[in-house]
């Protein structure tokens, strides 16, 4: 386990623009990166309390940034995030934090740190967006994330978790998961596209959902985003020619089928979800930036 930990720490050179690429069969075509951070939307570090996702894509070497759609490319997602309780300073007075009796009745969830490394193929065929991936994902103590969120924290003043909350965080795992997910791409107009999806993932979390993304000003023909695991937001890996503003918004709802986050927790987790977001993405020439 801790030779896994130390291989998604070697790999995460990955998650820089300028890092190793093959020069054989593939090449780089295209780079992203997404950080979310719960403090930006209502002044809390709580629940999906931040997250950060990298994603490089590969193809074959006569490729061009303008891929055709028909063509498979190879992305490499290095993922992590960080789950909180909505009062990480919490400490109740107990003999002992270990006791499983009423404890979590003190918390309205664990404490989760989750590292996970990504191979994810995307194509194109009959009208619709294919994406494949496999995961392979470390969760709790052993990922290192508490005690950075803890000397982050505490450089800016702000709390950081306490005992009560690390002895009851979710406990270290290696976990194996998938994921699949299909799109139907639609122009509705040369400025505005629909993409209405289904998903389905296993792996940390079991669940299957469907949503809808429409983009509008700007042609995403020739783009290929990725989906964040947190917040459902597209990001760009490969842009659109078109130097432009571009609006997007989204919503989708899933159902929980499992899950290692909540499980053992003595508040039941709801099996359903619902996301809604909405974002302003500027391009310019080989970068594009995002807010959202």
């Amino acid at each position: 386990m801790v030779f896994l930990k130390f291989l998604l720490v070697g790999l995460c050179f990955f998650a820089f623009p300028h890092g190793i690429q093959a020069k054989e069969k593939t090449k780089l075509l295209g780079y992203g990166l997404l950080f979310t951070n719960d403090f930006f939307g209502d002044g809390r570090d709580r629940w999906r309390t931040g997250s950060l996702v990298s994603s490089r894509v590969f193809g074959r070497s006569e490729m061009t940034r303008t891929w055709r759609r028909r063509e498979a490319l190879n992305e490499l997602r290095l993922f992590s995030q960080i789950i909180a309780p909505s009062d990480l300073s919490r400490n109740p007075d107990r003999s002992d934090a270990g006791e499983t009796a009423g404890l979590m009745e003190d918390i309205d969830r664990a404490y989760v740190g989750h590292l996970s490394i990504g191979l994810h193929r995307h194509f194109q065929a009959g009208g619709l967006a294919y994406n494949f991936g496999v995961d392979a994902s470390l969760l709790g103590p052993q990922t290192g994330l508490m005690g950075l969120q803890k000397t982050v924290h505490s450089e800016l003043g702000q709390p950081f978790p306490s005992d009560f909350v690390r002895n009851t965080q979710v406990s270290n795992k290696f976990v194996l998961g998938s994921l699949t997910e299909v799109a139907h791409p639609s122009p509705l107009s040369p400025s505005t596209n629909i993409r209405p999806f289904a998903e389905v993932q296993t792996g940390v979390e079991d669940l299957i959902r469907i949503g809808v993304d429409v983009g509008l000003f700007g042609d995403l023909s020739e783009a290929l985003l990725a989906r964040a695991p947190v917040s459902g937001r597209h990001y760009s890996i490969i842009d659109r020619a078109e130097e432009g503003f571009l609006l997007s918004a989204g919503v989708d709802l899933t159902r929980v089928i499992g899950s290692l986050i909540s499980s053992g927790n003595a508040l039941r987790a709801s099996k359903y979800r619902a996301r809604t977001r909405v974002g302003l993405n500027y391009v310019k020439g080989r970068w594009s930036n995002l807010i959202g």
